[in-house]
């Protein structure tokens, strides 16, 4: 059965390569890679470029739900996979994620989401403070992101829903509570982001698209972010110590601190962005 491999990318000249390469050396090749590039202001198509089987899709600086739609109507395939310009895999991924989708023979699984996803770029301090396992075989079981789904299927349900912004890739669990099969024995590496500065920006979009239910409830919303302010000091110790006692790594402490007041701040810049500009995107 052939998949179609569909990557969103907006300013990835620094990872683009490397993720391609990766699905070229998977065991699984019946596939085509469909890059749907969203207004990159890089040199991301250029490294895109090199690789003259790759198909290329301009988008409209929409977000990656919106990029990832457009992906799936110009694919061939009769399964859709959604990755990251960021993430590389074990040879055996592909194979392993649609297996649950191949083997089905009551017509019940949607899709498929993968078993373990491990970060990458952990000898980056910033990166660290995230935490070295971005998805872990217990927290797969809970995960609604759909990473393997037939393409019938996406397009029945609509696609994703581009206003959900961060969250967009979890469209089908906020609409229908349809969640994916976790594959097993799906390995992928993710990179966190790496500057201060990029965290903030991905704490700003989490914050823009969150679905917490006071956010959008009038009047409670901004005494909410009103709190938030107040108590920053300390909800960013409680948080830092949370933070490393989780990732088992007290040696990052005051790192953690700054790194916490960046996501700290993103999220309420990206609650403010959303209930003033409506916008959920990067």
């Amino acid at each position: 059965m052939k998949v179609s491999i569909v990557i969103p990318t907006y300013n990835e000249e620094k990872d683009i390569e490397e993720c391609i390469k990766s699905i070229k050396g998977q065991s699984y090749k019946n596939f085509e890679i469909i890059v749907v590039d969203d207004g990159s202001k890089d040199k991301t198509l250029d490294v895109v470029k090199k690789f003259r089987d790759v198909k290329i899709i301009m988008g409209e600086h929409k977000g990656p739900g919106f990029s990832r739609n457009l992906g799936a109507r110009k694919a061939t395939g009769e399964i859709l996979i959604f990755i990251d310009a960021d993430m590389t895999f074990d040879k055996d991924y592909l194979k392993n994620l649609i297996a649950p989708i191949l083997e089905d023979k009551t017509g019940e699984v949607v899709g498929s989401t993968h078993e373990l996803e491990i970060v990458e770029n952990t000898k980056n301090i910033w990166s660290r403070c995230w935490g070295r396992i971005r998805v872990s075989k217990e927290e797969a079981k809970k995960i609604r992101i759909f990473r393997a789904i037939l393409r019938k299927k996406f397009l029945e349900l609509g696609g994703f829903d581009s206003s959900y912004g961060y969250a967009d890739d979890q469209t089908f669990w906020f609409k229908y509570q349809i969640k994916p099969v976790v594959a097993k024995d799906t390995i992928c590496y993710h990179k966190n982001p790496e500057t201060l500065k990029s965290v903030y920006k991905q704490s700003r979009w989490i914050g823009a698209s969150a679905m917490n239910w006071w956010i959008n409830t009038p009047g409670i919303n901004w005494l909410a972010i009103f709190l938030l302010i107040i108590l920053s000091p300390l909800m960013i110790i409680l948080v830092s110590i949370k933070k490393c006692q989780r990732n088992k790594d007290w040696a990052i402490f005051l790192y953690m601190l700054v790194f916490i007041t960046a996501r700290y701040f993103g999220n309420i810049s990206g609650y403010i962005q959303r209930l003033v500009w409506k916008k959920n995107f990067k």
